[in-house]
């Protein structure tokens, strides 16, 4: 007598394609990953929003005397963006006849893809809200200089030493990877320093490392020569006025990095100065007709208190350095795409995944869930009587956000 047919089951296919899932993530392995239960009974949907709190920042007074201090509970909303599903299907026939290693024809494939399609979407969701920024547009870094550099900026802003990752463009990490091969002795671990895509142990201050074919792609703006400067002493806050563009002739893109000239840093915990300039990023496209440009920037300019960002605002006429320009006085800045790698601590962002709701009306529907790796996969089965097949959808809903742009780095390549 044969041995009867083992038939894949929608909860068996759904754990499997969890466990592609996870085993595919690069950039989302190491960020906060979320699974919001809240959704667990009526189910999420599109536009939904979960909040993320972030830490209280104090400053400390002097003296006997209590001084008070306000709190400031903040919080980043995450919208669940995006709904993102793999269809495939298969008649009874094939069902019982040649439906065989189910794992390595779909079930892999399809947590694959669903993995790659939620980094694209985490990756560029994120990267033009770090506005620490080290290298060139257009130039891949080729020395060391320039990652001790993003640890720089890391350390300005009080991330903490351990736990950092590095998330590279392949050609960037290729290209450190061979600067560095004959920096490490003994030459035992030299041998083992670069394995499977990744450094094997920890290099430059940084914990681990690893390569990510999704970067982002971040295309600069563009002007021709002139000396911008800032229009308005005293200015704060997350918009700022300038002038002296390239009249008609300037186009800034939503991530482009910009300096002030005497705005410098603070560190977050002790309120003191970096000495080094303050980054922000353009948190808006702008363009000129006239050489005037309000520009939207993060962080927000606070000159003092508790959410302290810069020693002082901008002074009226103050130069503006745009990052990738060939001066901060005549120049110019012509379009450069440019890969993103990321340097940062997993607090720096996050990854927010719900259950959605289970459809009825004849589908079998599973979820699989795990709060411990932040994880919500929906499966639904339905047969169509009228052709006799059984299509199948895996379901995700997701969405990223930073929380702490402090916290990371962008390495221009």
């Amino acid at each position: 007598m044969p041995a009867a047919n083992t038939i894949l089951n929608p909860s068996w296919v759904t754990k499997d394609v969890a466990r592609g899932f996870v085993n595919n993530l690069t950039f989302l392995a190491n960020v906060q990953r979320t699974y919001d239960s809240q959704y667990k009974q009526a189910g999420a949907k599109v536009g939904d929003t979960v909040r993320a709190r972030l830490p209280q920042r104090f400053t400390v007074t002097d003296g006997e005397a209590l001084q008070q201090q306000a709190l400031f509970d903040q919080a980043v909303p995450i919208s669940l963006t995006n709904q993102k599903n793999v269809a495939f299907g298969w008649s009874s026939r094939q069902k019982t006849l040649e439906i065989d290693d189910a794992r390595a024809r779909y079930i892999s494939p399809a947590g694959e893809a669903l993995a790659n399609a939620a980094e694209v979407l985490a990756f560029n969701a994120v990267y033009r809200d770090v506005y620490n920024a080290v290298g060139t547009p257009g130039v891949t870094p080729s020395g060391t200089l320039t990652y001790l550099q993003a640890g720089t900026k890391l350390t300005d802003t009080a991330t903490p030493l351990t736990g950092r990752v590095a998330v590279l463009d392949p050609l960037a990490m290729q290209t450190i990877a061979n600067t560095s091969s004959t920096l490490f002795n003994p030459s035992a671990v030299i041998g083992e320093n670069y394995k499977n895509g990744m450094f094997g142990r920890r290099q430059l201050g940084i914990d681990e490392w690893y390569q990510d074919a999704v970067r982002p792609v971040h295309t600069t703006g563009t002007f021709t020569a002139c000396t911008p400067t800032v229009n308005g002493a005293s200015q704060t806050g997350s918009s700022i006025v300038t002038q002296s563009w390239a009249s008609g002739a300037t186009t800034l893109k939503k991530g482009d990095i910009i300096t002030f000239a005497g705005v410098y840093s603070v560190n977050p915990i002790a309120y003191t100065s970096t000495g080094r300039l303050q980054q922000f990023t353009l948190t808006a496209d702008a363009s000129d007709s006239s050489g005037a440009i309000t520009l939207q920037i993060s962080p927000s300019i606070i000159t003092s208190g508790q959410l302290q960002t810069v020693t002082a605002s901008p002074a009226n006429g103050a130069a503006i350095t745009v990052l990738g320009a060939t001066s901060s006085t005549s120049g110019t800045l012509a379009t450069t795409v440019s890969p993103q790698s990321l340097v940062f601590h997993p607090d720096a962002f996050a990854f927010v995944m719900a259950d959605l709701m289970k459809p009825d009306a004849g589908c079998t529907a599973t979820t699989v869930t795990s709060k411990a790796l932040g994880l919500s996969i929906r499966m639904v089965e339905q047969y169509q009587i009228g052709t006799d097949q059984n299509p199948s959808r895996l379901d995700i809903l997701i969405g990223a956000a930073t929380i702490q742009a402090r916290l990371a780095a962008r390495v221009f390549g």
